[in-house]
This record gives structure tokens, sequence and C-alpha cells, in this order.
């Protein structure tokens, strides 16, 4: 068995003018991050903005498994129109993915 190295976590920062979303993850699959996000949160796809970083050691497990701590932190970064992060520590990483 493979786990991925670190912890699934999300930065989510709206714009000013709370139009645009920008999205820092660790993810494996920016695209679906980017829709689940701009769904959650009624923003259309092309205002919602996923930035990651080069990853390695992720055996796959952030392809699907990091986009609810993704959407949860866009959810509440759009609601209070500030920035969000929302990192899990290994144990409930581990026990919701």
């Amino acid at each position: 068995e493979h786990f991925y190295l670190e912890t699934n976590g999300t930065v989510a920062v709206p714009s000013e003018s709370d139009t645009n979303l920008t999205i820092y993850a660790s993810t494996q699959a920016p695209t679906k991050t980017q829709n689940f996000c701009a769904s959650t949160t009624g923003t259309p796809a092309s205002k919602v903005v996923v930035r990651m970083k080069r990853m390695g050691g992720g055996f796959g497990g952030k392809e699907t498994r990091s986009v609810f701590v993704s959407c949860a932190a866009a959810i509440a970064a759009k609601r209070s129109c500030r920035p969000v992060r929302v990192v899990l520590p290994r144990d409930v990483d581990m026990s919701t993915s």
C-alpha cells in the first residue's frame, strides 16, 4: 500500500470584487477541483483559477480525494470574503479518504 506524503490542504482566496476565486490546492486534478469549486460556490468555472505546485509522491491519492477540502475552503472564502486555509491532520485525512 502507498499513501500520499502530504495531507490534503487548500487555500482559497476570493478576489476583491467577489467575482473570482483562486484556489491553491494539493491536488492531482486541477480541472476537477476547478469545476467542483465553481459548482459549489455558484461561480462560473472561468472565474475559478486553481494553482498547484508540481506534485510528487501522490501515488494517485490526490486525484479525487482532495476535492472536498477545496470545496469547503472555497465556500468559506466566498461567504466570508476572506482567504481561507484548510489543512487536514493526518488522522482525519486518512479516515476521510
